[in-house]
Protein backbone atom coordinates (compact mmCIF):
# COMPACT_ATOMS: atom_id res chain seq x y z
CA UNK A 1 0.00 0.00 0.00
CA UNK A 2 1.17 3.56 -0.44
CA UNK A 3 2.38 5.77 2.40
CA UNK A 4 -0.55 8.55 2.89
CA UNK A 5 1.43 11.88 3.63
CA UNK A 6 0.20 14.65 6.01
CA UNK A 7 1.01 18.16 5.31
CA UNK A 8 1.31 19.79 8.55
CA UNK A 9 1.76 23.86 9.27
CA UNK A 10 -0.16 26.56 11.03
CA UNK A 11 -2.53 29.23 9.04
CA UNK A 12 -0.72 31.02 6.26
CA UNK A 13 2.30 28.28 6.68
CA UNK A 14 2.15 27.45 2.97
CA UNK A 15 -0.24 24.57 2.62
CA UNK A 16 -2.00 25.05 -0.18
CA UNK A 17 1.29 26.50 -2.05
CA UNK A 18 2.80 22.78 -1.51
CA UNK A 19 -0.23 21.37 -2.21
CA UNK A 20 -0.17 23.11 -5.61
CA UNK A 21 3.12 21.87 -6.33
CA UNK A 22 2.47 18.31 -5.34
CA UNK A 23 -0.52 18.06 -7.41
CA UNK A 24 1.37 18.42 -10.70
CA UNK A 25 2.90 15.48 -10.11
CA UNK A 26 1.24 12.43 -11.35
CA UNK A 27 1.20 9.91 -8.58
CA UNK A 28 0.21 12.41 -6.12
CA UNK A 29 -3.25 13.32 -5.31
CA UNK A 30 -4.48 16.51 -3.04
CA UNK A 31 -7.48 15.07 -0.89
CA UNK A 32 -9.57 17.80 0.25
CA UNK A 33 -10.40 18.76 3.98
CA UNK A 34 -14.19 19.53 4.64
CA UNK A 35 -14.51 23.11 6.35
CA UNK A 36 -17.26 24.47 8.32
CA UNK A 37 -16.47 28.57 7.58
CA UNK A 38 -17.30 30.28 4.64
CA UNK A 39 -14.21 30.42 1.82
CA UNK A 40 -12.50 34.04 2.22
CA UNK A 41 -11.49 36.29 -0.69
CA UNK A 42 -9.36 33.68 -3.07
CA UNK A 43 -10.43 31.07 -1.38
CA UNK A 44 -13.34 29.68 -3.52
CA UNK A 45 -10.43 27.83 -5.61
CA UNK A 46 -8.22 26.09 -3.03
CA UNK A 47 -6.88 22.99 -3.63
CA UNK A 48 -7.20 21.79 -0.37
CA UNK A 49 -10.81 22.18 0.98
CA UNK A 50 -14.39 22.59 0.64
CA UNK A 51 -16.35 25.07 2.34
CA UNK A 52 -19.55 26.04 4.16
CA UNK A 53 -19.75 22.21 5.27
CA UNK A 54 -22.47 22.36 7.82
CA UNK A 55 -20.88 21.19 11.04
CA UNK A 56 -22.88 17.87 11.90
CA UNK A 57 -21.43 17.01 8.42
CA UNK A 58 -18.17 17.69 9.42
CA UNK A 59 -18.57 16.05 12.90
CA UNK A 60 -19.68 12.44 11.00
CA UNK A 61 -16.18 12.28 8.92
CA UNK A 62 -13.76 9.82 10.06
CA UNK A 63 -11.06 12.45 10.75
CA UNK A 64 -12.49 15.97 12.24
CA UNK A 65 -11.44 18.57 14.65
CA UNK A 66 -11.95 22.11 16.06
CA UNK A 67 -9.62 24.67 14.37
CA UNK A 68 -7.57 27.24 16.42
CA UNK A 69 -10.70 29.45 15.94
CA UNK A 70 -13.42 28.54 18.04
CA UNK A 71 -16.68 27.07 16.26
CA UNK A 72 -14.64 26.49 12.95
CA UNK A 73 -14.60 22.82 11.87
CA UNK A 74 -12.62 20.63 9.55
CA UNK A 75 -13.02 16.90 8.67
CA UNK A 76 -11.33 14.22 6.37
CA UNK A 77 -13.16 11.65 5.02
CA UNK A 78 -11.58 8.36 5.31
CA UNK A 79 -13.20 6.88 1.96
CA UNK A 80 -11.63 9.61 -0.28
CA UNK A 81 -8.40 9.00 1.04
CA UNK A 82 -8.80 5.04 0.26
CA UNK A 83 -10.06 6.29 -3.21
CA UNK A 84 -6.62 7.77 -4.52
CA UNK A 85 -5.00 4.91 -2.77
CA UNK A 86 -7.04 2.51 -5.16
CA UNK A 87 -5.62 4.33 -7.83
CA UNK A 88 -2.26 3.40 -7.07
CA UNK A 89 -1.31 7.07 -6.08
CA UNK A 90 -0.50 8.55 -3.26
CA UNK A 91 -2.49 10.93 -1.05
CA UNK A 92 -1.41 14.11 0.43
CA UNK A 93 -3.58 15.90 2.70
CA UNK A 94 -3.58 18.38 5.07
CA UNK A 95 -3.18 16.96 8.84
CA UNK A 96 -5.85 17.53 11.44
CA UNK A 97 -4.83 17.03 15.15
CA UNK A 98 -2.75 15.14 16.46
CA UNK A 99 -5.44 12.29 17.67
CA UNK A 100 -6.33 11.98 14.00
CA UNK A 101 -2.85 11.87 13.31
CA UNK A 102 -2.62 8.93 16.07
CA UNK A 103 -6.21 7.63 13.96
CA UNK A 104 -4.54 7.26 11.03
CA UNK A 105 -1.44 5.60 11.98
CA UNK A 106 -3.94 2.31 13.35
CA UNK A 107 -5.81 2.67 10.47
CA UNK A 108 -3.50 2.18 8.01
CA UNK A 109 -1.23 0.35 9.35
CA UNK A 110 1.43 2.90 10.41
CA UNK A 111 1.78 3.66 6.41
CA UNK A 112 1.63 7.10 7.33
CA UNK A 113 4.48 10.53 6.66
CA UNK A 114 4.08 13.56 7.99
CA UNK A 115 5.43 16.78 6.34
CA UNK A 116 6.05 20.10 8.59
CA UNK A 117 6.05 23.29 6.42
CA UNK A 118 8.45 25.83 8.86
CA UNK A 119 8.01 29.60 7.44
CA UNK A 120 9.78 31.25 9.83
CA UNK A 121 9.61 33.62 12.80
CA UNK A 122 11.91 36.73 11.43
CA UNK A 123 10.18 40.30 11.97
CA UNK A 124 9.82 40.66 8.24
CA UNK A 125 8.83 37.14 7.30
CA UNK A 126 6.09 37.60 10.19
CA UNK A 127 4.62 40.77 8.72
CA UNK A 128 4.51 39.21 5.31
CA UNK A 129 3.04 36.32 7.05
CA UNK A 130 -0.22 39.06 8.06
CA UNK A 131 -0.50 40.87 4.91
CA UNK A 132 -0.71 37.24 2.98
CA UNK A 133 -3.67 36.48 5.24
CA UNK A 134 -4.93 40.28 4.73
CA UNK A 135 -4.69 39.11 0.70
CA UNK A 136 -6.61 36.06 1.86
CA UNK A 137 -9.48 38.07 3.28
CA UNK A 138 -8.21 37.45 6.63
CA UNK A 139 -9.96 40.36 9.03
CA UNK A 140 -7.03 42.31 11.51
CA UNK A 141 -9.08 40.60 14.60
CA UNK A 142 -9.10 37.10 12.68
CA UNK A 143 -5.29 37.66 12.30
CA UNK A 144 -4.55 38.38 15.84
CA UNK A 145 -6.32 35.05 17.17
CA UNK A 146 -4.41 33.34 14.70
CA UNK A 147 -1.42 35.64 16.30
CA UNK A 148 -2.11 34.30 19.54
CA UNK A 149 -2.33 30.74 18.96
CA UNK A 150 0.38 30.33 16.43
CA UNK A 151 3.10 29.64 18.87
CA UNK A 152 0.34 27.76 21.20
CA UNK A 153 -0.17 25.60 17.85
CA UNK A 154 3.83 25.27 17.30
CA UNK A 155 4.60 24.03 20.70
CA UNK A 156 2.06 21.67 20.63
CA UNK A 157 1.93 20.17 17.37
CA UNK A 158 5.87 20.25 16.71
CA UNK A 159 7.81 20.60 19.92
CA UNK A 160 5.81 17.81 21.94
CA UNK A 161 5.38 15.73 19.09
CA UNK A 162 9.01 16.73 17.82
CA UNK A 163 9.76 12.83 16.92
CA UNK A 164 6.69 12.13 14.83
CA UNK A 165 8.10 16.15 12.69
CA UNK A 166 11.20 16.80 13.30
CA UNK A 167 13.00 14.74 10.02
CA UNK A 168 10.35 15.65 6.95
CA UNK A 169 10.99 19.22 7.18
CA UNK A 170 9.91 21.96 4.69
CA UNK A 171 11.05 25.46 4.60
CA UNK A 172 8.94 28.07 3.56
CA UNK A 173 10.57 31.44 4.35
CA UNK A 174 8.58 34.27 2.77
CA UNK A 175 10.20 36.48 -0.08
CA UNK A 176 13.18 33.63 -0.07
CA UNK A 177 11.33 30.17 -1.14
CA UNK A 178 10.44 29.85 -4.66
CA UNK A 179 8.16 27.06 -6.28
CA UNK A 180 11.56 25.04 -7.92
CA UNK A 181 12.66 24.85 -3.80
CA UNK A 182 9.40 23.73 -2.91
CA UNK A 183 9.83 20.92 -5.45
CA UNK A 184 13.37 19.95 -4.76
CA UNK A 185 11.88 19.63 -0.69
CA UNK A 186 9.64 17.89 -1.73
CA UNK A 187 11.27 15.43 -4.75
CA UNK A 188 14.13 14.90 -1.66
CA UNK A 189 11.32 14.14 1.01
CA UNK A 190 9.16 11.75 -1.40
CA UNK A 191 13.01 9.40 -1.96
CA UNK A 192 13.64 9.37 1.64
CA UNK A 193 10.12 8.06 2.81
CA UNK A 194 10.57 5.65 -0.40
CA UNK A 195 7.33 7.50 -1.92
CA UNK A 196 7.69 7.32 -6.13
CA UNK A 197 6.73 10.42 -7.97
CA UNK A 198 5.92 10.12 -11.30
CA UNK A 199 6.01 12.40 -14.12
CA UNK A 200 4.98 15.74 -13.64
CA UNK A 201 1.70 16.83 -15.30
CA UNK A 202 1.74 20.12 -15.55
Amino acid sequence: MNKIILLVGDSGAGKDFVLEVAAEYDSLEVVKRLISREARKNENNSISSIFSVPIDIIKQADYYYEGVESGKWYGILKNDIDCVLQKGKTPIVVCPNYQNYLQMLKDYDGNVVCYFIYRGYSDTELENWRNSLIKRGSSLEEIKAREKSRDKYFKELYINHFMDYSSNVILNLYGITTKEDIQLQLEGLCEKNGIELRGKTK
